[in-house]
């Protein structure tokens, strides 16, 4: 398990946001950040379609130097239906408030 800085991980997720914002058709999107229980941590997105808000994140695990590690290659969608997991890729997550919001 590779640990890095929250703020190189974070500044890769900037780096895509525009990619994710005209490939999804989006009205918005921004940078998700949760501190959980213990050395828990979640980063992800913040996005906006069709009025709705939904939180694409990705579990990560917190080292004692404040550095961050992925804990599952899975992303969590979170909105107002509820919380689904397991998605293998940001693309599944999408493709799935696209079926959502129908």
């Amino acid at each position: 398990m590779e640990y890095v800085g929250r703020e190189a991980i974070v500044s890769e997720l900037t780096h895509h946001m525009d990619d994710i914002l005209n490939q999804y058709n989006l009205q918005g999107v921004s940078v998700y950040e949760e501190e959980g229980e213990g050395n828990h941590y979640y980063l992800g997105y913040t996005v906006k379609k069709n009025d709705h808000v939904f939180m694409v994140n990705r579990p990560y695990l917190k080292d004692k130097d404040g550095k961050l590690a992925v804990e599952k290659q899975e992303w969590t969608l979170q909105g107002n239906e509820g919380e689904t997991n397991g998605y293998t890729s940001l693309e599944d997550a999408f493709q799935k408030i696209g079926e959502t919001i129908h």
